[in-house]
């Protein structure tokens, strides 16, 4: 590879490449390791914005199938789209020529970068260790460079590795945990620090044309040639990718949409219905990219070299997406654009978004105190002559349901501060902090009761705490601010309201 795979494109975040035996001998080691490096991979990169909709799966060898021959085409896309490898090295790891295979196309794939880098070595036990280092292979790939070993045992004198997981099975033992830690912090450092690097060009491949039998290259280097006068990141599929099934899905995952090439003749690879239609559209779907962002071009007016057979011409009538002519299918991808709006929207695409704490102690408290903050709201609104209507959104912030939550949609956030104690407010702001990009507006609410009567508000790392009092309890039927701290509540909308200023360029007094 000309370059490590990085972190947004791999298929696979950590590939394992082991012998089936170690894992029986050592009682599922090593599938147990792989269970808990899954586990800690999602704890660890829960909040943080990896542009994938799910993570990337570590990939066991041993789930390939067959453990003897030469490597498979699909065995080697899967090591060459992994960000990382571990090996894991037990007595039988050395007598598998299939792992010394696995070892040897990784250095082809990932290079010396990688092999600094991304490859983590566990050995089991002692004695494979020494019989690791005198394999052929193993001295080719490392070329005299002795790599980093993690043991994995305590000492060689019963020859097995400490245990992954403690009697009762619910968490691992410490002995595993202090060795597996070091591993995992260091490959989360390593994924963290490829997604914060420089990311691919955005303009990259937007609309990709696949390859169609021999007779229509001409028609469809054309419509690509028209393609790319009305969008520069046009590009046509190479022929050769039919065959190299990592280079195909790499073409594919980088495109936004695909169209497929068709005409009433025998197609590629016609050995199956839809021939290499079918090959694109069935690695599409397995990258999970959508079915609305398929087209089929239309070059039935192409004659075909040789009709095709019925089941292929049944193919293509079950295939559910637009089909069209080149100049129709232009006009469908490439729409003219709407003319420019002659006046800017008055108003944000949508209403300000004020998050307010709702939880089983204070069940109602953010209703009452959304009816303050409204007619306060409007006549804010009024004064600074802009109409912004205000939605109040409760459990925002309920710490048992935070993750369902997109913070950052927030324009202004407000804890309640009644019945839990102080330790428990300082760690739900430091969970609200921890899944923001950007702080929005914030405040907490100190109510009084529960909380006594206080002379003054307390802070709580930085959030202004504003004091309200309740009426009319139980149940409280209004739930007014403070006198000494109603300007400040007017502040904090004032705050809120310019940051939904600059956020949607609107002008307000």
């Amino acid at each position: 590879m000309s370059s490590l795979v990085r972190f947004r494109d791999c298929d696979h975040s950590v590939f394992i490449s082991y012998a089936h035996a170690d894992d029986e001998v050592y009682a599922n080691w090593i599938s147990d390791f792989a269970s808990e490096l899954t586990k800690d991979l999602a704890a660890e990169l829960a909040r943080v914005p990896t542009g994938r909709p799910t993570l990337p799966p570590v990939h066991r060898s041993g789930d390939n199938g067959p453990v003897a021959g030469e490597l498979s085409d699909e065995l080697k896309a899967r090591v060459a789209r992994s960000f990382a490898m571990v090996v894991v090295v037990g007595r039988h790891y050395v007598e598998s020529s299939w792992c010394g295979q696995e070892l040897a196309y990784l250095q082809q794939a990932f290079g010396a970068e990688g092999l600094a880098g991304r490859l983590y070595i566990v050995a089991l036990a002692q004695e494979p260790i020494a019989r690791a280092r005198q394999l052929p292979v193993w001295r080719q790939v490392f070329d005299g460079r002795n790599p980093v070993w993690q043991d994995y045992f305590e000492s060689d004198a019963v020859g097995r590795p400490v245990a992954v997981l403690r009697d009762d099975g619910k968490a691992p033992t410490q002995a595993f945990a202090r060795r597996f830690d070091r591993l995992r912090d260091d490959l989360v450092a390593k994924i963290k620090a490829d997604l914060a690097g420089p990311q691919p060009n955005p303009q990259a491949t937007r609309l990709l044309v696949g390859v169609g039998a021999p007779e229509l290259d001409e028609a469809i280097a054309d419509f690509a040639q028209q393609a790319r006068a009305l969008e520069p990141t046009v590009s046509v599929l190479e022929l050769a990718a039919l065959d190299q099934r990592a280079v195909l899905a790499a073409r594919l995952r980088d495109a936004e949409r695909l169209v497929l090439p068709f005409h009433q003749g025998t197609p590629r690879l016609g050995v199956v219905p839809g021939g290499q239609l079918a090959v694109l559209l069935d690695c599409w779907r397995k990258l999970g990219k959508p079915d609305e962002q398929l087209f089929a071009l239309d070059l039935s007016a192409v004659p075909a070299a040789e009709p095709a057979e019925p089941e292929h011409i049944d193919w293509l009538a079950r295939l559910a997406c637009p089909k069209l002519p080149p100049q129709a299918l232009l006009a469908r991808l490439f729409p003219p654009a709407a003319p420019a709006a002659t006046e800017p929207a008055a108003a944000p695409p949508r209403p300000v978004r004020l998050f307010i704490e709702s939880n089983r102690n204070e069940p109602w408290q953010w209703k009452l105190l959304g009816e303050q903050i409204r007619p306060l709201w409007q006549q804010l609104l009024a004064e600074r002559h802009i109409d912004v209507p205000l939605n109040l959104r409760p459990s925002g912030l309920n710490i048992d349901e935070i993750d369902l939550f997109n913070l950052d949609e927030a324009d202004g956030l407000i804890l309640l501060w009644g019945q839990k104690e102080a330790r428990s407010l300082l760690s739900q702001i430091n969970l609200v902090e921890d899944r923001l990009s950007e702080l929005a507006p914030a405040i907490v609410a100190y109510l009084t009761p529960p909380k006594p009567q206080a002379d003054q508000a307390v802070p709580a790392l930085g959030w202004q705490v504003l004091r309200f009092q309740q009426q009319e309890a139980p149940p409280p039927k209004a739930v007014r601010p403070d006198q000494n701290d109603a300007s400040e509540l007017t502040r904090f909308l004032n705050d809120v309201l310019d940051r939904t200023a600059r956020r949607h360029k609107l002008a307000v007094a």
